[in-house]
């Protein structure tokens, strides 16, 4: 039986923080570049939908950039910024498209009840590095990510809820503490997803 998450989860650990020990700058500073600016787009006057969609987006480029750091194994030490827009360049109606469902159908579902919403979120929470990995439309990612969880939810399902359980605590506690923490985040995700598929 292969190792998971689960059995070995300061292995887990390990392996995303050695990235991040690596080029704590570049990683951090992308992050917490994109962090302040959605800071000051909650500052502007628009529309609640048009400030929600917009922050949705730059959370997928954010995001994307760094599991791409993650997924193509780049060397830390020699990071370049266009590196983290890489995602972008390579299918862009993909992944700006994948936060905004995945948000606003979370969302969706929570206005009726709370547990719809959160089981969708835990179900769609590899689609991201899914896309990165196997490219493809969106809706294919989500549907991808939705099949790897539901079969290995014993092994992935409370390294989730962890994952979502510290980000939302982080993003409570400030937007600076949520720029610290993405970037290991989003290597524990790839992580997850790696031991997933394999």
């Amino acid at each position: 039986m292969s190792a998971t998450p689960l059995r070995l989860p300061l292995q887990t650990l390990r392996r995303a923080v050695d990235p991040y020990t690596q080029a704590p700058l570049q990683l951090a500073g992308w992050s917490l570049g994109g962090c302040l600016l959605l800071q000051l787009l909650a500052w502007l006057p628009l529309p609640v939908l048009l400030q929600s969609a917009l922050m949705l987006l730059l959370i997928g480029v954010v995001f994307s950039g760094l599991l791409a750091v993650m997924h193509q194994r780049l060397d830390a030490t020699k990071l370049r910024w266009r590196q983290f827009l890489q995602p972008l360049r390579r299918a862009p109606v993909p992944l700006l498209l994948l936060p905004l469902l995945v948000g606003s159908l979370s969302a969706l579902a929570s206005l009726a009840l709370l547990l719809p919403g959160m089981a969708l979120l835990l179900l769609w929470s590899l689609s991201m590095p899914v896309l990165l990995d196997q490219g493809g439309e969106a809706w294919d990612a989500m549907g991808a990510s939705a099949d790897l969880v539901r079969h290995q939810w014993r092994q992935l399902l409370p390294g989730l809820l962890l994952l979502w359980l510290i980000t939302l605590i982080s993003a409570a506690l400030g937007w600076w503490l949520l720029g610290l923490w993405l970037p290991l985040a989003a290597f524990l995700l790839q992580d997850f997803y790696c031991s997933a598929k394999g």
